[in-house]
């Protein structure tokens, strides 16, 4: 009877590892989030970050009643070895990341951590979302990331949330940590120090954003000096101006600044609708991948991870999931006629299947840069998609921002229509700076230079410079984002063409 028992037990023990490998999918108005093993767990985060998005617009009272763009995506993860499912060799340090790009607005998080370390990574990542979507500008660095440190500690119970608290990371910096000068932490970004150097400017920028905030008079100081910026002003002479202080003076002041008054507000609006779904098991074994592929690079080529994707998807016959992100690695990747027909499939089966449809756009896009004597016929092939997806959803920044590139090669690309098409999907996907780099572009092409400037000034002044910084800069020079990304010289551009802009995005 014992060993019965005991085999009982462990037939149930195993039953019960299938279930909490299970992953599900919580959906509230502004998120949808995806976790494995406990459904509770996943339905709070997706309650916490809507309260958190409710915080942030209460609090901020210009975005207040703007509409809400494309929901982000969360996906929560257990270790190392998760997060490098979506991007390999990632940094074991790493809690956490956001990305913006042409088909999906996610960020990642570690569950591995503490919950606080894995909260704030959200909420930190989000906050920079938030600041994007409401009130982009030419910010300083400082200000971009003090902005979402001082945000990433809000605390949510059921009862209140309170605002300005302090991250034990920052505070052991501040104590521990070299103090970079005020005039540094004003005018560099954070790709421009070194490793210690950029741990103190997250741990002071945090501590000047919190200092400003916290006195009525000095809040107005600081939104006097972000506007002048934004009007172009140097960021130190800017500071002064409006503080009346030497940054050695205000340097004094920040280290003499230990108590941190916190905001309690009551919470008091009811819980936001949360609708969870549990996924399929293919989730357990593509989910990951799938988006990895989403935001994967065509070169070099990965068959190694092919072959795997293959071997996946080949368990779960007829699913979805797996023949989704099959076709999206064969295009990738692979055969694309293979690729092509697994979604001819699908979309036979349901002609109202948008992802289906928008993939298969994609892949005719992709198919067009894997092979370049054949590219217009496939943009072409691909702009069939991209309408039938548009008439399903007219404010899909995917089928606006997809459907203006694929006319690339047109004689008279970018017409108004194309740049109208693109500033629709920035408008909804302001986070992704590829949108904001073609959308910055087509505007200079059309001599709209000004607009141009504005559109591209997020990317411009990322807080970490790099790569799209530079390509935004070549761009405002008259570079093509190809042209700049290449280091290519301008070609000449044509002449604007005369033709009457079609009045959607799901023509001509």
């Amino acid at each position: 009877m014992r060993v019965a028992a005991a085999a009982a037990a462990g037939a149930l023990l195993a039953l019960a590892g299938v279930a909490e490998a299970a992953w599900y999918r919580a959906e509230t108005d502004r998120f949808v989030v995806y976790g494995e093993g406990r459904e509770a767990q996943v339905r709070d985060y997706a309650v916490k970050l809507t309260v958190f998005d409710r915080v942030l617009r209460q609090l901020n009272p210009v975005a207040a009643d703007r509409p809400a763009g494309a929901k982000v995506e969360v996906y929560l993860v257990r270790g190392v070895g998760q997060m490098r499912r979506v991007r390999p060799g990632i940094d074991q340090s790493i809690a956490g990341f956001y990305s913006g790009n042409n088909e999906a607005m996610f960020a990642v998080a570690d569950l591995d951590r503490r919950d606080v370390e894995a909260q704030q990574v959200l909420f930190h990542e989000y906050a920079h979302h938030f600041m994007l979507a409401n009130f982009p500008a030419a910010y300083p660095a400082w200000f971009v990331e003090g902005w979402a440190e001082y945000y990433q500690t809000v605390e949510i119970t059921p009862e209140q949330i309170k605002v300005g608290d302090y991250s034990e990371n920052r505070v052991e910096w501040l104590w521990l940590g070299r103090w970079l000068p005020l005039d540094e932490l004003l005018t560099k970004r954070v790709s421009d120090l070194r490793d210690d150097g950029q741990a103190a400017f997250y741990a002071q920028a945090w501590l000047l954003m919190h200092y400003m905030r916290s006195d009525a008079e000095r809040a107005d100081q600081l939104n006097a000096a972000m506007l002048a910026i934004s009007r172009g002003q140097d960021p130190l002479t800017a500071f002064k101006a409006a503080t009346g202080a030497e940054p050695s003076q205000i340097d004094k002041r920040l280290q003499r600044y230990r108590k941190l008054p916190v905001l309690l507000m009551k919470n008091t609006e009811p819980p936001p609708e949360v609708k969870v779904t549990q996924l399929p098991a293919s989730a357990d074994d593509l989910l990951l991948e799938n988006l990895r592929l989403m935001s994967s690079p065509l070169e070099p080529p990965d068959t190694r991870f092919l072959e795997q994707v293959r071997a996946k998807a080949a368990r779960y016959p007829g699913d979805r999931l797996a023949e989704m992100t099959l076709a999206r690695a064969e295009f990738t990747y692979g055969d694309l006629d293979k690729a092509q027909a697994i979604l001819d499939a699908r979309i036979a089966a349901d002609p109202t299947d948008e992802d289906a449809l928008v993939l298969a756009g994609v892949g005719q896009y992709v198919a067009g840069l894997r092979q370049p004597d054949r590219a217009a016929e496939r943009f072409r092939a691909a702009r069939q998609y991209f309408g039938k997806a548009h008439a399903l959803d007219s404010n899909d920044f995917r089928t606006l921002y997809h459907y203006a590139r694929s006319r690339q090669l047109e004689a008279n690309y970018p017409t108004e229509n194309d740049v109208a098409a693109l500033l629709q999907a920035r408008a909804l996907a302001p986070s992704v700076m590829e949108i904001s780099m073609h959308a910055g572009a087509a505007l200079m092409h059309r001599g709209r230079k000004e607009e141009a400037a504005l559109v591209l000034s997020p990317v411009l002044n990322s807080p970490h410079g790099g790569e799209s910084a530079a390509v935004a800069k070549a761009i405002l020079e008259g570079r093509s984002v190809e042209e700049a990304q290449t280091g290519a010289q301008p070609a000449a551009a044509p002449a604007p063409d005369p033709v009457t802009p079609e009045k959607t995005a799901n023509g001509g």
